[in-house]
């Protein structure tokens, strides 16, 4: 909790920095948005998310699955804002156990909480936290050309902190694709074979919905 309260401590006084620089940055680079430009200071969008994400366990390779993310925007300059929402995340993978081979699919619920830069008038860069509420896992083991299907118990995942790196870039106005690189560390019993611990890639897309007033 520590972790997380130096975090948001360092986003909203990074806020200031960035939007006292933000002139600046166009000055020096000739790249930040148009000085004459228009922007809306909320924004919604919404949109699919594919994770590429293992677990930290030593032969555990990741499983592709998908999820959806609804953001709000809120922006203090054309090159400044803070960004928060809501995503279904989903994180699968498998790994070897005895003579069986075992996948695990876990879904969590996430709130990310970002600071969101526009170093020009088409790339974002975020960066921030994300809470990560877990929902329910399951264990799939394929043994002798049988599947079994488990529920993990309660306590086993359980809610988690983690950090997100973004980068992104805008396309025909309402459209938004990123990459991200997200990482959960969390301490599990040490008599326990599953990790909460896990590390990976995420590309997703948004279309922006709504707009407030435009300003400049």
């Amino acid at each position: 909790m520590s972790n997380f309260l130096s975090i948001l401590f360092f986003i909203f006084i990074s806020i200031n920095t960035f939007a006292q620089g933000g002139g600046l940055l166009i000055q020096q680079y000739n790249k930040g948005p148009s000085l004459g430009q228009t922007y809306s200071k909320w924004n919604l969008h919404a949109g699919p998310e594919i994770s590429l994400i293992n677990a930290e366990l030593r032969t555990s390779s990741p499983l592709l699955s998908v999820g959806a993310i609804i953001n709000i925007e809120y922006l203090f300059s054309k090159t400044v804002g803070l960004l928060t929402g809501l995503s279904y995340t989903p994180i699968s993978y498998k790994y070897s156990f005895s003579d069986s081979l075992v996948k695990d699919r876990i879904k969590y619920i996430s709130i990310p909480l970002f600071l969101r830069v526009h170093p020009t008038d088409r790339v974002s860069l975020n960066f921030g936290v994300q809470y990560n509420h877990f929902q329910k896992g399951e264990k799939i083991i394929s043994f002798n050309n049988t599947l079994i299907n488990k529920r993990y118990k309660k306590g086993i995942f359980e809610n988690s902190f983690g950090y997100v790196l973004q980068v992104g870039y805008h396309f025909w106005e309402q459209f938004y694709s990123y990459l991200n690189y997200r990482w959960v560390k969390k301490t599990s019993p040490i008599t326990q074979p599953e990790t909460n611990n896990s590390k990976g890639l995420q590309l997703g897309m948004t279309y922006t919905f709504w707009n407030s007033a435009k300003r400049q």
